[in-house]
């Protein structure tokens, strides 16, 4: 009788086994208000074409997926160094290079120096940052460090500039576009006054990041995800749109 029942216990624990799934592993999709790519309502959701795509991608991964907004601080800084954390829209740089798995870019664009039109330069120059700039480094080297400020985030730095606090600000047209957008400003109240020269300039631009403590499970799903040919044409778009959008702007910059 004990064998008869020891087998059948047995014979349940494996049924079980197969016909109970395994919770699919977790997915926390982190991200920062940064128009135009992607934004954040005061419910906390995020929305904009860049979250648009990330929710297209994720349907072809069998994994539990959760969104969470956050400052980007606390991204860069803590986030970061968690397990199967998916960063967007993210700009490589080369002190940036090891710590993350790259998988794709979204977004590429020229970096200018902005001013506000119709002012005249102190014969100091401030410069506005947002905090933890991947740009900082540079900026500091090509305005020197007493003269670089630092802001909360892109749209504070540049609410700075608009105010007089500082006199230039450096970043691509469509971003400045986007967060002027925010400000209710139109870009034509700003100016470029040339183009800021990078060193890293092949990898210029935004990316899908995965943290370096991910899964291989993970890696792997995401990396299979982005060779679906639906999101390899749904990646074409959204390029393709940005790079439209942030052309027509120049032409119209240009033409004033």
């Amino acid at each position: 009788m004990r064998k008869f029942e020891f087998a059948f216990k047995t014979v349940f624990i494996i049924w079980g086994l197969f016909c109970f799934p395994v919770a699919a592993e977790q997915l926390v999709i982190v991200f920062e208000h940064n128009p135009p790519y992607q934004m954040v309502k005061e419910n906390g959701k995020g929305y904009g074409p860049v979250i648009e795509f990330t929710q297209k991608l994720v349907t072809f991964m069998d994994l539990d997926v959760v969104y969470e907004a956050l400052p980007w601080a606390r991204i860069i800084q803590k986030e970061a160094f968690k397990p199967n954390r998916l960063i967007l829209s993210i700009s490589r740089t080369p002190m940036r290079e090891d710590n993350f798995i790259w998988l794709t870019q979204i977004y590429r664009g020229e970096q200018y120096i902005w001013k506000k039109v119709g002012t005249v330069d102190p014969k100091r120059i401030l410069v506005a940052m947002e905090r933890n700039s991947h740009k900082e480094e540079m900026l500091k080297q090509y305005f020197k460090p007493k003269n670089v400020f630092e802001f909360l985030d892109s749209q504070q730095a540049l609410a700075a500039l608009l105010k007089g606090h500082v006199q230039r600000y450096v970043g691509s047209t469509f971003g400045v576009y986007g967060k002027l957008s925010e400000l209710e400003v139109s870009i034509s109240e700003l100016q470029r006054v040339g183009v800021f020269k990078e060193s890293y300039g092949s990898k210029l631009g935004l990316y899908f990041a995965l943290s370096k403590s991910s899964s291989v499970n993970v890696q792997e799903k995401l990396k299979q995800a982005l060779k679906n040919p639906r999101i390899i044409k749904a990646l074409d778009i959204l390029i393709n749109d940005f790079v439209t959008k942030e052309r027509n702007l120049i032409n119209n910059l240009n033409s004033e």
